[in-house]
Protein backbone atom coordinates (compact mmCIF):
# COMPACT_ATOMS: atom_id res chain seq x y z
CA UNK A 1 0.00 0.00 0.00
CA UNK A 2 1.44 3.72 -1.37
CA UNK A 3 1.42 6.36 1.62
CA UNK A 4 1.67 9.71 0.67
CA UNK A 5 4.94 9.84 2.51
CA UNK A 6 6.13 7.11 0.45
CA UNK A 7 6.81 6.77 -3.27
CA UNK A 8 4.57 4.67 -5.56
CA UNK A 9 6.09 1.42 -6.57
CA UNK A 10 5.65 1.15 -9.74
CA UNK A 11 6.05 -2.13 -12.79
CA UNK A 12 5.50 -1.20 -16.34
CA UNK A 13 4.46 -3.88 -18.48
CA UNK A 14 6.00 -3.09 -22.14
CA UNK A 15 9.31 -1.32 -22.55
CA UNK A 16 9.40 -0.49 -26.39
CA UNK A 17 9.36 3.09 -27.55
CA UNK A 18 6.59 4.28 -25.96
CA UNK A 19 7.41 2.60 -22.32
CA UNK A 20 10.80 4.04 -22.23
CA UNK A 21 9.70 7.66 -23.57
CA UNK A 22 6.97 8.43 -21.89
CA UNK A 23 6.97 6.56 -18.99
CA UNK A 24 9.78 5.06 -17.84
CA UNK A 25 12.20 8.06 -18.37
CA UNK A 26 9.68 10.45 -16.80
CA UNK A 27 8.88 8.53 -13.78
CA UNK A 28 13.04 7.97 -13.11
CA UNK A 29 12.84 11.48 -11.95
CA UNK A 30 9.79 12.28 -10.11
CA UNK A 31 10.42 11.56 -6.24
CA UNK A 32 6.76 10.38 -6.06
CA UNK A 33 7.51 6.86 -7.84
CA UNK A 34 10.06 4.04 -7.57
CA UNK A 35 9.94 1.91 -10.48
CA UNK A 36 10.35 -1.61 -9.24
CA UNK A 37 9.92 -3.98 -12.75
CA UNK A 38 9.66 -3.73 -15.86
CA UNK A 39 7.99 -6.85 -17.86
CA UNK A 40 8.54 -7.38 -21.90
CA UNK A 41 8.45 -10.31 -24.13
CA UNK A 42 12.07 -9.28 -25.75
CA UNK A 43 14.60 -10.23 -24.08
CA UNK A 44 16.47 -7.48 -25.55
CA UNK A 45 14.28 -5.21 -23.88
CA UNK A 46 14.55 -6.78 -20.75
CA UNK A 47 18.07 -6.13 -20.75
CA UNK A 48 18.01 -2.55 -21.43
CA UNK A 49 15.33 -2.10 -18.93
CA UNK A 50 17.96 -3.49 -16.15
CA UNK A 51 20.97 -1.29 -17.90
CA UNK A 52 18.59 1.88 -17.72
CA UNK A 53 16.57 1.06 -14.55
CA UNK A 54 18.66 -1.22 -12.62
CA UNK A 55 15.05 -2.74 -11.65
CA UNK A 56 13.62 -6.46 -11.80
CA UNK A 57 12.39 -7.67 -15.33
CA UNK A 58 10.00 -10.18 -15.84
CA UNK A 59 9.48 -12.20 -19.09
CA UNK A 60 5.75 -12.60 -18.89
CA UNK A 61 2.69 -10.78 -16.63
CA UNK A 62 1.48 -13.54 -14.99
CA UNK A 63 5.31 -14.13 -13.58
CA UNK A 64 5.30 -10.09 -12.68
CA UNK A 65 1.92 -10.63 -10.37
CA UNK A 66 3.09 -13.22 -8.51
CA UNK A 67 5.02 -10.63 -6.61
CA UNK A 68 2.27 -8.40 -6.39
CA UNK A 69 2.30 -7.65 -2.92
CA UNK A 70 6.09 -5.56 -4.54
CA UNK A 71 3.66 -3.38 -6.22
CA UNK A 72 1.52 -0.63 -5.98
CA UNK A 73 1.06 0.62 -9.76
CA UNK A 74 1.00 -1.29 -12.64
CA UNK A 75 1.72 0.82 -15.89
CA UNK A 76 0.10 -1.48 -19.30
CA UNK A 77 2.21 0.21 -22.56
CA UNK A 78 1.89 -2.80 -24.72
CA UNK A 79 -0.26 -3.58 -27.88
CA UNK A 80 -3.97 -2.54 -27.85
CA UNK A 81 -5.33 -5.64 -28.06
CA UNK A 82 -3.41 -6.64 -25.22
CA UNK A 83 -4.63 -4.16 -22.83
CA UNK A 84 -8.13 -5.60 -21.75
CA UNK A 85 -6.60 -8.65 -20.42
CA UNK A 86 -3.71 -7.35 -19.09
CA UNK A 87 -5.67 -4.22 -17.18
CA UNK A 88 -7.88 -6.86 -15.50
CA UNK A 89 -5.47 -9.33 -14.49
CA UNK A 90 -3.84 -6.50 -12.60
CA UNK A 91 -6.65 -5.02 -11.00
CA UNK A 92 -7.17 -8.87 -9.91
CA UNK A 93 -4.21 -9.07 -8.23
CA UNK A 94 -4.67 -5.42 -6.57
CA UNK A 95 -2.74 -2.63 -8.50
CA UNK A 96 -3.79 0.45 -9.82
CA UNK A 97 -3.36 0.52 -13.44
CA UNK A 98 -2.21 3.12 -16.23
CA UNK A 99 -3.12 1.98 -19.92
CA UNK A 100 -2.19 3.51 -22.53
CA UNK A 101 -4.45 5.12 -25.35
CA UNK A 102 -6.63 3.78 -26.59
CA UNK A 103 -7.38 2.16 -23.03
CA UNK A 104 -9.74 -0.03 -24.86
CA UNK A 105 -10.81 -1.59 -28.27
CA UNK A 106 -14.59 -0.98 -27.86
CA UNK A 107 -17.57 -0.86 -25.43
CA UNK A 108 -17.42 -4.37 -24.50
CA UNK A 109 -13.40 -4.46 -23.24
CA UNK A 110 -14.33 -1.31 -21.31
CA UNK A 111 -17.03 -2.62 -19.35
CA UNK A 112 -14.98 -5.52 -18.89
CA UNK A 113 -12.51 -3.40 -17.13
CA UNK A 114 -14.90 -1.29 -15.46
CA UNK A 115 -16.21 -4.80 -13.66
CA UNK A 116 -12.54 -5.40 -12.66
CA UNK A 117 -12.55 -1.95 -11.41
CA UNK A 118 -15.45 -1.79 -9.74
CA UNK A 119 -14.57 -5.72 -7.61
CA UNK A 120 -10.88 -4.46 -6.73
CA UNK A 121 -11.77 -1.21 -5.37
CA UNK A 122 -8.55 -0.44 -7.68
CA UNK A 123 -8.65 2.57 -10.03
CA UNK A 124 -7.54 2.60 -13.81
CA UNK A 125 -5.83 5.47 -15.15
CA UNK A 126 -6.63 5.56 -18.67
CA UNK A 127 -3.47 7.78 -20.21
CA UNK A 128 -5.13 10.99 -21.95
CA UNK A 129 -2.60 12.74 -22.50
CA UNK A 130 -4.64 15.89 -24.24
CA UNK A 131 -6.49 16.34 -20.98
CA UNK A 132 -3.01 18.33 -20.21
CA UNK A 133 -2.48 19.57 -23.69
CA UNK A 134 -1.44 23.65 -23.59
CA UNK A 135 -3.02 24.11 -26.53
CA UNK A 136 -6.61 22.24 -25.39
CA UNK A 137 -6.51 23.93 -21.69
CA UNK A 138 -6.07 27.21 -23.85
CA UNK A 139 -8.58 27.14 -26.49
CA UNK A 140 -11.29 25.58 -23.71
CA UNK A 141 -10.27 28.85 -21.75
CA UNK A 142 -10.94 31.00 -24.29
CA UNK A 143 -14.32 29.64 -24.57
CA UNK A 144 -15.43 28.89 -21.57
CA UNK A 145 -14.19 32.83 -21.30
CA UNK A 146 -17.07 33.62 -23.58
CA UNK A 147 -14.78 35.40 -26.31
CA UNK A 148 -16.12 33.48 -29.33
CA UNK A 149 -19.65 33.91 -28.23
CA UNK A 150 -22.25 30.97 -28.34
CA UNK A 151 -20.16 27.47 -30.01
CA UNK A 152 -22.11 26.22 -32.93
CA UNK A 153 -19.11 24.66 -34.42
CA UNK A 154 -15.77 22.60 -33.39
CA UNK A 155 -13.46 21.28 -35.86
CA UNK A 156 -10.28 18.90 -34.52
CA UNK A 157 -7.97 18.09 -37.21
CA UNK A 158 -4.13 16.45 -37.47
CA UNK A 159 -2.58 15.64 -41.02
CA UNK A 160 0.58 13.56 -41.50
CA UNK A 161 2.06 12.00 -44.23
CA UNK A 162 3.69 8.73 -44.04
CA UNK A 163 3.69 5.65 -44.63
CA UNK A 164 4.30 2.61 -41.23
CA UNK A 165 4.53 -1.19 -41.18
CA UNK A 166 4.31 -2.16 -37.96
CA UNK A 167 1.27 -3.67 -36.14
CA UNK A 168 -0.60 -0.27 -36.01
CA UNK A 169 -1.72 -1.17 -39.67
CA UNK A 170 -3.64 -4.67 -38.33
CA UNK A 171 -6.79 -4.86 -37.11
CA UNK A 172 -5.97 -8.13 -35.47
CA UNK A 173 -3.95 -5.86 -33.16
CA UNK A 174 -5.95 -3.47 -32.13
CA UNK A 175 -4.16 -1.43 -34.80
CA UNK A 176 -6.01 1.26 -37.04
CA UNK A 177 -5.85 5.41 -36.86
CA UNK A 178 -8.95 5.54 -35.17
CA UNK A 179 -7.76 3.82 -32.04
CA UNK A 180 -4.44 4.85 -32.20
CA UNK A 181 -5.10 8.93 -32.86
CA UNK A 182 -8.76 9.02 -31.98
CA UNK A 183 -8.29 10.35 -28.48
CA UNK A 184 -6.01 12.79 -29.60
CA UNK A 185 -8.81 14.02 -32.13
CA UNK A 186 -12.27 13.00 -30.75
CA UNK A 187 -11.84 13.41 -27.51
CA UNK A 188 -11.27 16.70 -27.29
CA UNK A 189 -13.93 17.69 -28.92
CA UNK A 190 -16.23 15.79 -26.72
CA UNK A 191 -14.93 17.50 -23.72
CA UNK A 192 -15.04 21.34 -25.47
CA UNK A 193 -19.10 21.06 -26.17
CA UNK A 194 -21.09 21.05 -23.01
CA UNK A 195 -23.85 18.89 -24.31
CA UNK A 196 -23.74 15.13 -25.17
CA UNK A 197 -22.90 13.23 -28.52
CA UNK A 198 -25.99 12.21 -30.12
CA UNK A 199 -25.84 11.89 -32.95
CA UNK A 200 -22.67 10.46 -35.69
CA UNK A 201 -21.70 9.98 -39.38
CA UNK A 202 -18.03 8.41 -39.79
CA UNK A 203 -15.68 7.67 -43.19
CA UNK A 204 -12.45 5.78 -43.13
CA UNK A 205 -10.00 5.21 -45.74
CA UNK A 206 -6.77 2.90 -46.20
CA UNK A 207 -4.78 4.82 -48.56
CA UNK A 208 -0.93 4.77 -47.82
CA UNK A 209 -0.22 2.03 -45.70
CA UNK A 210 0.35 -1.76 -45.74
CA UNK A 211 -1.93 -4.15 -44.16
CA UNK A 212 -5.78 -4.25 -43.48
CA UNK A 213 -6.56 -0.97 -41.12
CA UNK A 214 -7.52 2.44 -41.80
CA UNK A 215 -5.09 5.26 -41.83
CA UNK A 216 -7.53 7.98 -42.27
CA UNK A 217 -10.89 8.67 -40.55
CA UNK A 218 -13.54 11.32 -40.78
CA UNK A 219 -16.48 11.90 -38.49
CA UNK A 220 -19.64 14.39 -37.87
CA UNK A 221 -20.88 14.51 -34.98
CA UNK A 222 -24.00 16.37 -33.46
CA UNK A 223 -24.44 17.42 -30.15
CA UNK A 224 -28.07 17.64 -28.50
CA UNK A 225 -27.48 21.60 -28.21
CA UNK A 226 -27.20 21.63 -31.97
CA UNK A 227 -23.18 22.29 -32.28
CA UNK A 228 -21.49 20.05 -35.02
CA UNK A 229 -18.05 18.10 -34.23
CA UNK A 230 -15.87 17.59 -36.84
CA UNK A 231 -13.23 14.89 -36.31
CA UNK A 232 -10.13 13.95 -39.25
CA UNK A 233 -7.14 12.54 -39.24
CA UNK A 234 -5.78 12.75 -43.02
CA UNK A 235 -2.79 11.07 -44.63
CA UNK A 236 -1.66 14.51 -46.64
CA UNK A 237 1.07 17.33 -46.83
CA UNK A 238 -0.46 19.75 -45.62
CA UNK A 239 -3.70 20.70 -43.20
CA UNK A 240 -6.35 22.57 -41.84
CA UNK A 241 -5.75 24.35 -38.27
CA UNK A 242 -5.63 21.89 -35.52
CA UNK A 243 -8.59 23.20 -34.22
CA UNK A 244 -10.52 25.92 -35.33
CA UNK A 245 -14.01 26.77 -32.88
CA UNK A 246 -16.93 29.39 -34.30
CA UNK A 247 -19.11 31.25 -32.36
CA UNK A 248 -21.52 34.05 -32.80
CA UNK A 249 -18.85 36.50 -32.05
CA UNK A 250 -15.80 35.11 -33.67
CA UNK A 251 -13.51 32.50 -33.95
CA UNK A 252 -10.31 30.24 -32.50
CA UNK A 253 -7.64 28.83 -34.99
CA UNK A 254 -4.99 27.61 -33.66
CA UNK A 255 -1.75 25.89 -35.39
CA UNK A 256 -0.30 24.09 -32.83
CA UNK A 257 1.95 27.29 -32.25
CA UNK A 258 -0.07 29.71 -31.74
CA UNK A 259 -3.70 30.39 -31.01
CA UNK A 260 -5.46 33.17 -32.70
CA UNK A 261 -8.72 34.70 -31.61
CA UNK A 262 -10.32 36.40 -34.19
CA UNK A 263 -13.50 38.60 -32.76
CA UNK A 264 -16.03 39.87 -34.97
CA UNK A 265 -19.79 41.40 -34.82
CA UNK A 266 -21.85 39.81 -37.72
CA UNK A 267 -24.11 42.70 -37.31
CA UNK A 268 -21.80 44.92 -37.64
CA UNK A 269 -19.78 46.56 -40.52
CA UNK A 270 -16.41 46.11 -38.85
CA UNK A 271 -13.35 44.67 -39.39
CA UNK A 272 -11.86 41.70 -37.57
CA UNK A 273 -9.66 41.99 -34.21
CA UNK A 274 -6.85 39.61 -34.10
CA UNK A 275 -5.24 38.78 -30.84
CA UNK A 276 -2.79 35.85 -30.84
CA UNK A 277 -1.88 33.54 -27.78
CA UNK A 278 1.29 31.43 -27.94
CA UNK A 279 1.22 28.27 -26.86
CA UNK A 280 4.10 26.98 -24.29
CA UNK A 281 5.01 23.64 -23.44
CA UNK A 282 4.46 20.05 -25.18
CA UNK A 283 1.42 20.04 -27.16
CA UNK A 284 0.21 16.51 -26.23
CA UNK A 285 0.66 16.84 -22.36
CA UNK A 286 3.45 16.84 -20.16
CA UNK A 287 4.18 13.33 -18.67
CA UNK A 288 5.35 14.74 -15.63
CA UNK A 289 2.56 16.59 -14.91
CA UNK A 290 0.12 13.83 -15.84
CA UNK A 291 2.19 11.20 -13.42
CA UNK A 292 1.99 13.98 -10.51
CA UNK A 293 -1.57 13.95 -10.77
CA UNK A 294 -1.82 10.65 -11.02
CA UNK A 295 0.29 10.29 -7.93
CA UNK A 296 -2.36 12.37 -5.90
CA UNK A 297 -5.00 10.40 -7.41
CA UNK A 298 -3.41 6.81 -5.86
CA UNK A 299 -2.06 8.49 -2.56
CA UNK A 300 -4.92 11.28 -1.52
CA UNK A 301 -7.77 10.15 -3.80
CA UNK A 302 -7.91 12.98 -5.36
CA UNK A 303 -10.04 13.32 -8.90
CA UNK A 304 -7.87 12.52 -11.89
CA UNK A 305 -9.20 15.22 -15.48
CA UNK A 306 -9.18 12.26 -17.27
CA UNK A 307 -11.06 8.95 -15.73
CA UNK A 308 -12.62 6.40 -16.87
CA UNK A 309 -15.99 7.83 -16.91
CA UNK A 310 -14.54 10.37 -19.23
CA UNK A 311 -12.61 7.45 -21.62
CA UNK A 312 -15.80 5.88 -21.89
CA UNK A 313 -17.98 8.42 -23.42
CA UNK A 314 -14.47 8.18 -26.47
CA UNK A 315 -14.93 5.05 -26.58
CA UNK A 316 -18.85 4.72 -27.32
CA UNK A 317 -18.39 7.68 -30.33
CA UNK A 318 -15.35 6.06 -31.56
CA UNK A 319 -17.80 2.17 -31.83
CA UNK A 320 -20.15 4.93 -33.19
CA UNK A 321 -17.85 6.13 -35.83
CA UNK A 322 -16.81 2.88 -37.35
CA UNK A 323 -20.27 1.28 -36.75
CA UNK A 324 -21.67 3.97 -39.22
CA UNK A 325 -18.18 3.70 -41.65
CA UNK A 326 -19.29 -0.33 -41.80
CA UNK A 327 -23.13 0.43 -41.97
CA UNK A 328 -22.67 3.68 -44.33
CA UNK A 329 -25.19 5.18 -42.36
CA UNK A 330 -25.53 7.65 -39.57
CA UNK A 331 -25.94 6.09 -35.98
CA UNK A 332 -27.71 7.75 -33.30
CA UNK A 333 -26.35 6.91 -29.15
CA UNK A 334 -28.07 9.43 -27.25
CA UNK A 335 -29.18 6.14 -24.92
CA UNK A 336 -25.65 5.87 -24.03
CA UNK A 337 -24.04 9.11 -23.95
CA UNK A 338 -26.68 10.99 -21.95
CA UNK A 339 -26.28 8.35 -18.74
CA UNK A 340 -22.51 9.77 -18.76
CA UNK A 341 -22.64 12.90 -19.75
CA UNK A 342 -25.09 13.75 -16.59
CA UNK A 343 -22.55 12.15 -13.98
CA UNK A 344 -20.13 15.55 -15.03
CA UNK A 345 -17.67 15.45 -18.06
CA UNK A 346 -17.59 19.10 -17.74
Amino acid sequence: MSHPNQPIRTAIIGYGGSGKLSHADILSQLPEFEIRAVCDLSREQRAKARTDLGCDTYSNVSELLDQSSDFDLAIVVTRTDTHCQIVQDCLNAGLHTVVTKPWAMNRNEADLMLEAQERSGKTIFPWMPMSWSPEFIQVKELIDAGDIGEVFLVRRQITHFWERSDWQTQTKYGGGYLLNWGMHIVQPILDLVPSPAIRVFGQMQQTVNPGDAEDNFLSIIEFQNGTRGIAEFTQGIEGLPSFMVQGTQGMLHSDGESITLLSKNPGADEPVVRTNFPITGKIFGDESEIYKDIAKGIQYGRPMRANTRHSLYGTLVLDAIRESHLDRQTVDITADTLPLFSKGFH
